[in-house]
């Protein structure tokens, strides 16, 4: 996959790793409370929105492969580095 490739994750390795990666270099905090979960993005990262927008789609897909639910990504509006996952938690 070109995510994978383009930000360094080798194909050879399988989704758990994967998901593991991305949590911990993309997030500085990951917090589930009341059936909804926080996402704070690390500061200082360098990507582009567009590059952002495609981590974050593949780290969807990759949440959602584990949980077999539908789930959104929202973007907080009032903080841009912060995003809530909604969905079947």
């Amino acid at each position: 996959m070109q995510v994978t490739e383009q930000f360094g994750i080798k194909k050879s390795l399988d989704q758990i790793f994967q998901l593991l990666f991305m949590s911990t270099n993309l997030f500085s905090s990951i917090e589930l409370q009341n059936k909804l979960c926080s996402l704070q993005m690390k500061e200082g990262n360098k990507f582009t929105d567009s590059e952002l927008r495609k981590l974050l789609t593949y780290f969807l897909d990759l949440i959602e492969y584990f949980s077999h639910e539908k789930l959104q990504i929202i973007q907080d509006p009032t903080d841009s580095s912060r995003y809530t996952l909604t969905g079947g938690f």
